[in-house]
């Protein structure tokens, strides 16, 4: 067996540095208007020109998602970019609309198309259908799909490539379909502006807020069958998804036939992007040395924000546990992203024993954590002083005020390595 592509998420070219330094073999960016994260999306044509050279450089794969389902008004500017796209020879488009589907292979047979999971391929007639009648190569598995199913269409399909998602937030409703955005603040899902209402807490009355009651929700498929609705003075999550986590599962994963893992997350860290990455490369690399599975990875990401973990569909049908109700820490770490290294910042070179760090969140005298090396070392770290750009001793430094100077004695810390400090 070939060993699976590890594919990161990348929301800007900083995260794509990262994604490659600590293990991706590929990732995924998305072009403005025409993706599915459209509001925090930086890759313009430049920008995605330098994305494109550097996965050539460091002899990695880049994907380009322009997955939204069009309406008739962005037809004439979509074809416009197809051209330029072209140029650049991304490894395959991420799309999920049938017509602008036809419109590349019309114009740029060349450019390998995945379909997205937008496009909620489930069984495999549809499987066989968008690959052998349309062209696609590569078919990203919906996530509501059983491991076993996927086995299934694999040895329906064997020339298809498989990609399915293993990490990272899980949409409530078919991979992505969903309305509630629409309805609620009239942002189209589909259009790249979901504002994530599923996420959101809501307050469930009965008759009266004023009464104290509990509340149930019954599912009528099964009478009798209650789920109890646990709501504070903050309120209640009723449809917040915790997040998918399948790193105990890749060895059967790709034994069903997925080529491919796939981790969500294009609007996440730096630090989310190394963390999981670091770890899945890892987990990768024990099941093709026929290594068992390393539980200390469950650790390292439990140090990544979450939502709490499950294994959605994938291993077994999800049932309540796979809600987090808990409205009180609706995020989970242990760990939070303190910054990165960087070479300098602005002519102010780092004094002797200190390193320049871009601070991400707030850091202060004795925190403790570690710091994350994209050659997969782990160092305990202590901050003991912090010298702002004035050149003055400070207690603490804060995200968004720009870069600062920590104390690092020896330490070889390489640019691009990631400081993280206990919650």
């Amino acid at each position: 067996m070939n060993s699976p592509e590890l594919l990161m998420p990348a929301g800007s070219l900083q995260k794509l540095k990262f994604a490659y330094a600590f293990g991706a073999d590929a990732a995924y960016v998305g072009v403005p208007l025409f993706s599915l994260r459209a509001r925090e999306n930086e890759f313009s044509f430049e920008k995605l020109k330098e994305a494109t050279e550097l996965a050539r450089s460091m002899n990695k794969k880049l994907y380009v998602t322009a997955n939204i389902f069009a309406r008739n008004r962005k037809i004439n500017s979509f074809e416009s970019q197809i051209d330029d796209w072209a140029t650049l020879k991304p490894d395959a488009l991420i799309m999920s609309d049938p017509g602008l589907i036809s419109m590349v292979k019309k114009r740029h047979p060349e450019i390998p198309i995945h379909l997205s999971v937008q496009a909620n391929c489930m069984n495999w007639q549809a499987v066989k259908f968008w690959h052998e009648q349309v062209g696609v190569e590569r078919v990203i598995l919906s996530r509501e799909l059983q491991v076993n199913e996927i086995k299934e269409i694999k040895d329906r399909v064997p020339t298809v490539e498989l990609e399915a998602f293993v990490h990272g937030a899980i949409c409530i409703a078919y991979s992505g379909r969903c309305l509630m955005s629409s309805y609620f603040s009239y942002r189209d899902a589909n259009q790249g502006v979901c504002d994530n209402s599923c996420r959101e807490k809501f307050h469930i009355y009965e008759t009266s807020p004023l009464q104290d009651k509990e509340y149930y929700v019954e599912d009528l498929r099964n009478k009798g069958q209650f789920y109890q609705i646990d709501e504070d003075e903050h309120g209640t999550y009723i449809m917040n998804a915790k997040d998918l986590r399948l790193i105990d599962h890749l060895k059967e994963i790709a034994d069903a036939g997925v080529c491919s893992f796939k981790v969500e997350g294009r609007t996440k860290s730096e630090y989310y992007v190394s963390m999981v990455a670091r770890s899945y490369r890892q987990a990768i690399d024990d099941v093709m040395a026929g290594k068992n599975f390393d539980p200390k990875l469950i650790e390292e990401l439990d140090k990544v924000a979450n939502r709490g973990y499950h294994t959605g569909f994938m291993v077994n049908t999800p049932k309540e546990e796979g809600q987090n109700y808990d409205t009180s820490v609706p995020r989970f770490y242990t760990q939070k992203f303190g910054g990165f290294f960087i070479e300098q910042t602005g002519e102010i070179p780092a004094p002797a024993g200190y390193k320049t760090l871009e601070v991400r969140n707030k850091l202060k005298l004795g925190d403790k954590g570690e710091i994350i090396t994209p050659d997969y070392r782990s160092i305990p770290f202590e901050i003991t002083d912090i010298i702002n750009q004035k050149m003055e001793k400070v207690e603490s430094a804060h995200g968004g005020a720009g870069a600062c100077f920590v104390r690092c004695d020896e330490l070889n810390i390489p640019n691009m390595s990631l400081l993280s400090v206990h919650a």
